[in-house]
């Protein structure tokens, strides 16, 4: 049996798993806003970056339903108050692929320098994996698999350190390369996007820490 299966309500467990997908489904929207620009699809791409922010907007109401949810049950205050804390923890992977799907939305994208772009299409094919992952991840605790979850935890520590240093990588670029970059203050927008893809992938990892702690604690015997 699923210790949050055995601590939690039904409706609540099946709200979190509807949550989890929305999430997911917000980094994959994103995902596919940026496919569109470089197909030279700019007003779909806008659209579905657009919807990104959306399916954001629709997370953020199950969230806020989940804690009500949350709130009102009648279970261990400590585990409640680690579940709310993992709430958060992937509330904030949505909120990070947010503002970058914002920021795209003002960057004159196809004017950035290839191996810039290049870079920073690396950081979001990983990044939207390790949210893929975290969710995997998730699910397979709600199922009791608790040595699947822990193996799908260690893969989002690897994608993050592959995102780690592609960051790196791309802020090195942007000062190479920053006369072919105009008007100036692009570069700073660059940036901020690169420093939202990074906490993205940061933010899966975190989740994926407490994840691995809420198991080590409430875990049945």
């Amino acid at each position: 049996m699923s210790l949050f299966v055995e601590a939690l309500p039904k409706e609540l467990v099946n709200l979190f798993s509807e949550y989890i997908d929305r999430i997911v489904k917000t980094s994959k929207t994103f995902s596919d806003g940026v496919k569109l620009l470089n197909e030279f699809r700019v007003g779909e791409a806008r659209d579905k970056l657009a919807e990104a922010s959306r399916l954001e907007a629709e997370a953020d109401e199950i969230r806020k339903k989940l804690i009500a949810l949350l709130e009102a049950s009648r279970i261990d205050p400590g585990f409640k108050e680690d579940f709310f804390h993992m709430i958060k923890r992937m509330d904030d992977i949505a909120d990070w692929f947010k503002e970058a799907a914002r920021d795209l939305l003002i960057i004159p994208y196809l004017e950035t320098p290839q191996p810039i772009r290049e870079g920073l299409e690396k950081m979001i094919k990983l990044t939207v994996k390790a949210s893929e992952v975290i969710a995997e991840a998730v699910k397979h605790a709600l199922q009791g698999d608790y040595e699947g979850a822990e193996k799908l935890i260690k893969e989002v520590e690897v994608l993050e350190e592959e995102v780690d240093q592609i960051n790196m990588e791309n802020r090195g670029k942007l000062l190479e390369l920053s006369d072919q970059i105009k008007p100036y203050t692009l570069a700073i927008l660059l940036h901020d996007f690169n420093q939202d893809l990074e906490e993205a992938a940061d933010a899966c990892e975190y989740a994926g820490d407490y994840l691995r702690a809420l198991l080590i604690a409430w875990k049945p015997m």
